[in-house]
């Protein structure tokens, strides 16, 4: 049997497992109305979740893009947002990559021009239903998916606005030799010994990028040239065996074209065609995307006139994320408050521009 002071202990450490769990729970469990849907992309079916306020539509409504990997619309960080938003008004539209849980589709074969028509077809898909505002449609897009929004809006036409979780607008290439720079620096290599391998990288992938589309390529001066500048870094810098390749891939004009269409993407060119407002936040602390060169091409829009904002968040990392203790978890502070705001003064701006 327990005494009093036991029972006071085991009191005193539930109760913070409660709170947590409260905490957690609030934000993660769906509250209002949640439809389970599907929609077509070509011949894949996607399955999705639409959540939607309790009241009478129609409702403007925001589609959520996912980050890289085989995410899914239940994953907990993407039910607070879905949460957040919904409670702002909007109907919310979230769904499994195709290949992924109950999508249909192969994930691993799947290429972002692939990802872009998914988007697209669940922007398509609002558009057709009788209790969304079709008017009031926006995008919130995490890293992988922020490179794809600005294509997604740009061609259906029915993107009022983007908010941009750490998503760059730079082109893919150079967020993934970032993160590659960040990952040797990380091993140990040294400062000008990263920038020897990030360069080789960069030279290997140029290559595929042409040979995908120049058979010629595939013997030659070229080629040998980048196979002697590997050698040469295998010789000079200590430990490169464990991130170099000893040489070229065989020449694979299928693969290769596969590898370009991902490594080759660039949102540059939609973002300038929008004239949608756009929002873009960053952790400082970030080592997947790069934040510092993101502003400094972000504010190069911002001068051209874009109608774009952006927010560093200090302290924090890729995911945004920050953890305090039992009771603060989950989003750094502000996020969750600007995403809110924003999107409200969009909606009030859309709102008041309809009715003019």
């Amino acid at each position: 049997m327990l005494t009093k002071v036991s029972k006071i202990a085991l009191g005193l450490l539930v109760l913070p497992a409660l709170l947590a769990a409260y905490v957690g729970l609030r934000h993660v469990v769906y509250w209002s109305p949640a439809d389970e849907v599907t929609f077509d992309s070509g011949d894949v079916t996607l399955a999705g979740t639409l959540v939607r306020p309790a009241s009478t539509g129609p409702f403007p409504a925001v589609v959520l893009l996912h980050g890289s990997g085989p995410e899914r619309r239940s994953d907990p960080q993407t039910r607070v947002v879905v949460n957040a938003l919904v409670r702002n008004g909007f109907g919310v539209l979230t769904y499994d990559k195709r290949g992924v849980a109950a999508s249909g589709g192969d994930f691993e074969t799947a290429l972002y021009p692939d990802f872009i028509a998914d988007a697209i077809a669940a922007v398509e898909y609002l558009t057709a239903r009788p209790d969304i505002d079709a008017r009031l449609i926006g995008l919130y897009a995490v890293s992988e998916g922020a490179w794809f929004g600005p294509e997604v809006a740009a061609r259906t036409g029915k993107v009022a606005f983007i908010f941009n979780k750490v998503g760059s607008p730079l082109p893919a290439e150079e967020s993934w030799l970032w993160e590659i720079g960040n990952e040797y620096q990380k091993d140990g290599y040294s400062e000008s010994d990263v920038k020897k391998l990030v360069d080789l990288v960069r030279l290997r992938w140029n290559y595929y990028q042409d040979a995908a589309t120049d058979p010629s390529l595939a013997e030659g001066s070229r080629r040998d040239a980048i196979n002697a500048e590997i050698a040469r870094a295998l010789e000079e810098i200590p430990n490169a065996e464990n991130v170099v390749p000893t040489e070229l891939q065989p020449y694979d004009q299928e693969q290769h074209a596969r590898f370009a269409a991902n490594s080759g993407y660039d949102p540059g060119p939609f973002i300038k065609r929008l004239e949608i407002p756009m929002f873009y936040t960053f952790g400082e602390y970030d080592v997947n995307i790069p934040a510092v060169q993101s502003v400094a091409a972000l504010d190069l829009l911002v001068e051209n006139g874009k109608n774009i904002e952006y927010r560093v968040f200090a302290g924090v990392g890729h995911g945004l994320a920050t953890w305090k203790g039992a009771l603060q978890f989950g989003y750094v502070p502000g996020y969750l408050g600007i995403l809110n705001e924003w999107t409200a003064a969009r909606l009030d701006e859309l709102r008041e521009n309809s009715s003019l």
